[in-house]
């Protein structure tokens, strides 16, 4: 399933040309899984997470200056990362810490802690914040080979992994049902902010804002025509079990499928 759509996709970002195509190709072949269903393919490739002990010891090395203690208005839109933190089997083993740092910053600190800058709590709706945090938490998937691209300080390796990244955002997002287009509100907001700011020292790590938003946009276009082929193929299926089952009612909905039913 996976496979054939992201597949077709493969091709079609190497017709964007040159400049977009080596990454975007690069960073498609990891989401080739025949079969799978989005919350699979992420359980799947998900590290375990660290250990106990192991975090807090990356908490206790944490500096103290620079963390903030949350407004109640920045609580309760902390609160929407839940579901996003659900998902990844990452609730209550990642913490989150509110930091000031002059920039809009979402980051994932030694696959322990979430460190998000006031900059960007004002900056992103709840609905961006959670699209954030799917990129950010998308990191663990390759953390190690990212660990690697920074030592050699090789850019094109890890412009491949952020766009993995924004792909396993899109894949969130898609099982969450909430709407990828909120991933590049995140990252166009957040780009043109440090842009202003003169906050630039990361950007050789991304492909261009263009080519990012348009890797994005194809993610989330063939994972939705995907999904919805899911539902269209089961749904008959279901529909009749559940009329044999006796289940069904004049109120209830109707062809709710295995698709659905695992995402969300």
């Amino acid at each position: 399933m996976i496979l054939t759509v992201l597949s077709a996709l493969t091709a079609t970002a190497g017709e964007k040309g040159s400049r977009s195509g080596r990454p975007a190709t690069r960073a498609l072949a990891f989401f080739e899984a025949d079969g799978a269903t989005i919350p699979e393919f992420l359980a799947g490739h998900r590290p375990a997470p660290l250990s106990p002990a192991l975090r807090a010891q990356v908490v206790a090395s944490l500096p103290q200056k620079g963390e903030l203690r949350p407004t109640a208005a920045e609580r309760a839109k902390l609160a929407a990362i839940e579901p996003v933190l659900d998902l990844h089997g990452r609730k209550g083993t990642v913490e989150i810490k509110v930091i000031e740092v002059g920039q809009a910053f979402v980051g994932l600190h030694a696959r322990t802690v979430l460190l998000l800058s006031r900059d960007a709590l004002a900056l992103l709706t709840p609905e961006e914040l959670q699209a954030a945090t799917a990129h950010e938490l998308g990191h663990e998937y390759v953390w190690n080979e990212y660990q690697a691209a920074m030592a050699h300080a090789s850019y094109p390796r890890m412009q491949e992994l952020e766009l993995v990244c924004d792909g396993i955002a899109v894949m969130s997002l898609r099982a969450l049902d909430l709407d990828p287009a909120r991933l590049i509100a995140a990252v166009t907001k957040m780009t043109r902010y440090n842009e202003r700011r003169g906050a630039t020292a990361t950007a050789r790590s991304y492909v261009p804002l263009d080519e990012r938003r348009r890797f994005i946009d194809l993610v989330s276009a063939r994972t939705r025509a995907w999904a919805a082929r899911v539902t269209l193929d089961e749904s008959q299926g279901d529909d009749d079990r559940e009329r044999d089952r006796g289940l069904s009612s004049p109120g209830s909905p109707s062809g709710t499928s295995r698709a659905s039913r695992i995402l969300r």
